[in-house]
């Protein structure tokens, strides 16, 4: 049907044109939108996202490395112009001594490509590495981030279990051999094996070494996701799989999200300089965002960074545990929780006899929002989980939020 619209005093007849399904590409007909984070209404506790809380944005050295990055005219020329492809050279250089400090070993010229965050990274790697059609093995549950981007790539997920060691080696290496027999070899596996999303577990260093060994054995590049690795708060930190690697299959990606701000949208690749060149070759868009890469290499190179990663630290660990403290008050006989000793997230667990509906609509009630489980896992699983989010909300909101999702769950037991 013809439409009316107005322009400077003038109607005119527009076409109508309608957006039917066919005329997209049937990858995102096939894809539903993920869950998106955003304000809530002020009388509605969100503990469902990984959001950094923004009162421990580190704003003034932020400012302060902006204001020192453009002062100087040679180094505002770089920040402020197109860059190169794989990363503003100071950044570059920064973030490689911080990771040679956490890998124990060099970071060589070529292995590190720096993206719009580690989402792009993900998305860019997949890539690289797969096509429509082909197969990957996921720890499961796992970033429903991660789920959407193999999904958009038409990649076919076969999902492997993950307990509170990490992920199921011996389920793991049955699943390859499965997929070997039949012909379709998994083209990747990806894990978060350092305070896992949303579980908030850790793979112990035997899995890690065992994983590693598996991979060589079959010739399957691993997909190591560490975006909370730097959020430790107690316990020793385990070496990552990339430190670990002797073959060259690890592929480890992070990102400044967690301890700067999303809002810079910096992440990177590390990887072998096979995998970056590839990894390159996708990314059409060219260098990623000069001025906030050379803000951020700026705050590094002045230890801005290093000393905010302890107040993080400390902020986050008391969120955690006031959370563990109203879980334990708060939750009936029955309800399980995880332990973490960083990141941002716990992974609950319902009674299976609970009656997930009234609990939702409970907890709509009680002005309550939690991840429902189902977000992440590539199949069916989930329906009485709930993952947890510890770093946005204040301690008192969340005591007072793990409250209301106690009386929520109790109305569907």
């Amino acid at each position: 049907m013809a439409r009316e619209a107005r322009q400077d005093g003038v109607t005119a007849e527009l076409s109508g044109f309608a957006w039917a399904p066919d005329r997209f590409n049937p990858r995102v007909r096939a894809t539903s939108s993920m869950p998106r984070a955003g304000a809530s209404p002020p009388d509605v506790i969100s503990l469902a996202y990984g959001m950094p809380d923004p009162a421990l944005f580190p704003t003034a050295g932020l400012a302060a490395a902006a204001q020192e990055a453009l002062g100087d005219p040679a180094r505002y020329a770089v920040a402020l112009q197109y860059g190169n492809v794989g990363g503003n050279p100071l950044l570059l250089a920064e973030l490689g001594r911080k990771l040679e400090g956490e890998e124990g070993r060099p970071v060589t010229p070529g292995t590190l490509v720096m993206t719009n965050g580690s989402s792009q990274a993900i998305a860019l790697v997949v890539q690289a590495l797969a096509a429509p059609g082909d197969v990957c093995l996921c720890e499961a549950p796992t970033f429903l981030g991660t789920i959407h981007h193999i999904r958009f790539q038409g990649v076919r997920t076969v999902p492997v279990s993950l307990d509170d060691d990490g992920i199921d080696v011996e389920g793991l290496e049955r699943e390859i051999q499965r997929l070997e027999a039949a012909g379709t070899p998994p083209r990747f596996i990806y894990t978060i094996p350092t305070f896992n999303n949303p579980a908030g577990t850790s793979m112990t260093l035997e899995r890690r070494r065992a994983l590693l060994d598996i991979a060589a054995r079959h010739g399957v590049p691993i997909i190591e996701d560490d975006a909370y690795r730097d959020l430790r708060f107690e316990g020793e930190p385990v070496p990552t799989l990339h430190a670990l690697d002797r073959d060259g299959l690890v592929i480890r990606l992070g990102t400044f999200s967690k301890i700067v701000a999303p809002g810079v949208r910096l992440g990177f690749v590390l990887a072998d300089p096979a995998v970056t060149e590839r990894v390159l070759a996708f990314k059409a868009e060219g260098s990623t965002n000069g001025f906030a890469s050379m803000v951020v290499g700026t705050f590094m190179k002045t230890g801005g960074l290093a000393a905010h990663i302890q107040t993080l630290r400390a902020a986050y660990r008391e969120r955690r545990d006031a959370m563990y403290e109203a879980l334990a008050r708060e939750m009936p006989a029955g309800v399980t929780w995880t332990r973490t000793q960083g990141g941002f997230f716990l992974w609950l667990t319902v009674p299976a006899r609970a009656d997930m509906g009234k609990v939702n609509a409970k907890a709509a009630e009680e002005r309550i929002v939690a991840l429902a489980g189902t977000e992440c896992f590539p199949d069916d699983r989930g329906t009485h989980n709930l993952r947890l989010a510890f770093s946005l909300q204040p301690p008192e909101k969340i005591a007072e939020g793990i409250r209301r999702l106690g009386q929520a769950i109790r109305a569907g037991l």
